[in-house]
């Protein structure tokens, strides 16, 4: 029997008990698996502990108030200045965005599109704009935040349209970036919908979901080094290739179609929010240069696969040697090679590192007047899972909100998935990820990916409920008499 399977499964069962006793993140965790509070799992061990504590140490309360009394001198300027300072930065980044403006653009997508996603990529490296952030006065005491923007795709009974939502101030620039790719298409200014959109618990029911970036190859979703790898792109389907039409495969379909399958008194809404990422993120003197942290992480996962690359497993190793027949001492020194899936990772990773890279946080909303088709929940939760690349790279994971509520003790009376019903449809009407009140946590992504999520699709893609403009528009001819 090989090291690796020393001691067998009752062995991993204990050394498995023995981590879960002494590991309290792993606990943690563990309750949560199965639905139960992780703040009430640390309040009652808290309790427990303290309890103990009391019975251990006469006098406790007393002795703890007049510590805490003795050296408040210490440590209660500390702690009010801190609080201060977030409330202030709360205050004041809330008092400039109430100012902003914003405004809902709806795009009509003409019958023909004959360029690839690689052109809307280069309309979003066009919105790579870091302006308003450019010393710690317009932070710290203007409150001044970088534009955002939201990218989103809604479907009301079926019938699907694509919206950019702005600043008003900001309008010009995306309408550049779209008409200097896709001057076929048009811009309309509409009434925001999900403002429209008056929710009530006891007439809507709604399901709603966040993504966010995870993988099976080790690095954990709360990893920064998450954010180096992508999902499958435009690239990868070769659609950078500008194929004929027939040949055309549309990621993108799959996605349109199940918007475009659902009910009259359905609605889903889908939300990509990003911001330029780079510097400028923290409020302080000092900024969050979070592109650099980026391209580090970009490096440090491609140096790790290279590494393990180059070092070969002693098991799997004696064994082909077994079965070759080959005396280990007769062979030369073995150079390992990178496996095709490590070659093409470290490939791709090399190449978004050369892209735009965004903050990236995305969600989507399911609503009905009546109750939730479970197929479709399941599908919406999993929007992008035709863009997944699950064994090298990474793919879009549904999190937070509705996801979590899997036993019936997590939400006695209906109460809690209620409640996370009205603050998702609050959090997607002021498109918020990154500041208060919905400071949610986001990815890194590129123009690349962004381009294969969102973009004008072609006649190849025809999804009934997509509507388009009847004719392409064209210039009169210069030679019209005046």
């Amino acid at each position: 029997m090989s090291g690796h399977d020393s001691g067998g499964p009752i062995a991993s069962y204990f050394n498995w008990l023995f981590g879960l006793i002494f590991d309290l993140d792993k606990q943690v965790r563990y309750v949560g698996d199965w639905g139960i509070s992780r703040a009430l799992y640390l309040g009652i061990l808290f309790v427990a502990l303290l309890t103990l504590l009391v019975n251990m140490v006469p006098n406790l309360p007393f002795f703890t108030a007049s510590w805490l009394l003795a050296t408040a001198p210490i440590w209660m300027p500390i702690g009010l200045l801190m609080g201060f300072w977030r409330a202030w930065i709360w205050y004041i980044q809330s008092l400039y965005l109430s100012g902003r403006n914003p405004v809902l653009l709806e795009m009509k997508i003409p019958r023909e599109i004959f360029k690839s996603p690689r052109a809307m990529e280069v309309a979003f490296g066009l919105l790579a704009i870091s302006s308003g952030e450019a010393t710690f006065i317009h932070r710290a005491w203007k409150g001044q935040v970088r534009p955002f923007f939201s990218f989103e795709i809604a479907s009301f009974g079926g019938e699907i349209h694509f919206y950019i939502w702005c600043w008003k101030n900001y309008k010009a620039e995306v309408e550049s970036a779209l008409y200097g790719q896709y001057p076929e298409v048009e811009l309309h200014e509409v009434e925001d919908y999900a403002s429209k959109f008056q929710f009530d618990p006891d007439v809507h029911t709604v399901f709603a979901t966040d993504w966010r970036l995870e993988s099976y190859n080790g690095v954990s979703a709360s990893d920064f080094h998450i954010n180096a790898y992508p999902i499958k792109t435009y690239v990868d389907f070769e659609l950078d290739k500008d194929p004929k039409e027939e040949y055309k495969v549309e990621p993108l379909a799959t996605v349109l179609e199940l918007l475009s399958n659902i009910e009259p008194q359905e609605q889903i809404w889908v939300q990509l929010v990003i911001r330029k990422c780079g510097n400028g993120g923290g409020p302080l003197f000092f900024t969050k240069e979070m592109d650099h942290d980026w391209i580090y992480a970009v490096d440090h996962e491609v140096e790790k696969i290279r590494t393990k690359a180059a070092i070969l497993n002693p098991e799997v190793t004696s064994q082909v040697f077994k079965e070759l027949h080959v005396d280990p001492k007769d062979t030369k020194q073995p150079q390992p090679r990178g496996t095709w899936g490590q070659t093409e990772t470290m490939r791709t990773l090399e190449r978004h590192k050369g892209k735009a890279p965004f903050e990236f946080g995305g969600r989507a909303i399911y609503a009905t007047t009546g109750h939730l088709h479970g197929p479709t929940v399941t599908a919406m939760r999993w929007l992008w899972k035709p863009f997944a690349s699950p064994n090298f790279m990474a793919q879009m994971r549904p999190r937070r909100w509705h996801n979590p509520f899997d036993y019936p003790w997590q939400d006695v009376g209906n109460y809690r998935f209620k409640l996370h019903g009205r603050r998702a449809v609050d959090a997607f009407r002021r498109r918020m990820f990154f500041y208060s009140p919905w400071i949610i946590p986001t990815n890194v992504v590129t123009n690349e990916t962004l381009a294969t999520m969102w973009h004008p699709v072609s006649s190849i893609v025809a999804t009934p409920g997509l509507s388009r403009i009847p004719a392409t528009k064209s210039a009169p001819p210069m030679n019209l008499p005046k």
